[in-house]
């Protein structure tokens, strides 16, 4: 079995993961502390309970988006590939985006609860601090591959043209 969180290319699966992960903890801990134990302070007016549809709406895609992103980087990173197709092709940084824009906001309406908006902003804040290290990384490693990569697609948000520098 190849192990996968060993050094390809000189990188590692994880990547910053680990550091915008611990970024974001704290606020998802918390927010879980306060849904759970003041449920009142954390519900949002009682008219937005029309928008719970809506969560449904973006958790079918945003765990369609991490899933196939986990199944693309597990694939493409043991074989030492850069990849930039399927969900990769929608956003640089598929797990994160899916989790920022469509799964946490997604439990938020189902819960009925804003406070998992807020690692939602944390999430987004770890990955435009810590992201840029990776970013570097990958360019010494996949040169102008990973360069028209970055011209093509957002680091973050689906579908959106990134700005030149």
């Amino acid at each position: 079995m190849i192990n996968i969180l060993k050094h390809t290319n000189g990188l590692n699966i994880v990547g910053q993961g680990g550091k915008i992960i611990l970024f974001t903890l704290p606020s998802l801990i918390a927010a879980i502390l306060i849904h759970l134990s003041a449920p009142r302070l954390a519900a949002p007016p009682d008219w937005l309970v029309v928008l719970r549809p809506a969560g449904y709406v973006l958790l079918a895609p945003g765990l369609l988006l991490w899933g196939a992103a986990i199944i693309q980087l597990l694939t493409g990173f043991s074989h030492g590939k850069l990849v930039t197709s399927g969900a990769y092709g929608v956003v640089r940084n598929p797990i994160y985006s899916s989790a920022t824009f469509f799964i946490l906001p997604a439990i938020s309406l189902l819960a009925q609860t804003w406070v998992y908006l807020v690692p939602a902003v944390f999430l987004y804040a770890g990955v435009m601090i810590f992201i840029g290290a990776e970013e570097k990384q990958l360019t010494q490693v996949f040169g102008k591959e990973y360069k028209d990569y970055l011209a093509r697609v957002d680091r973050l948000v689906p579908f959106k043209k990134p700005r030149l520098k």
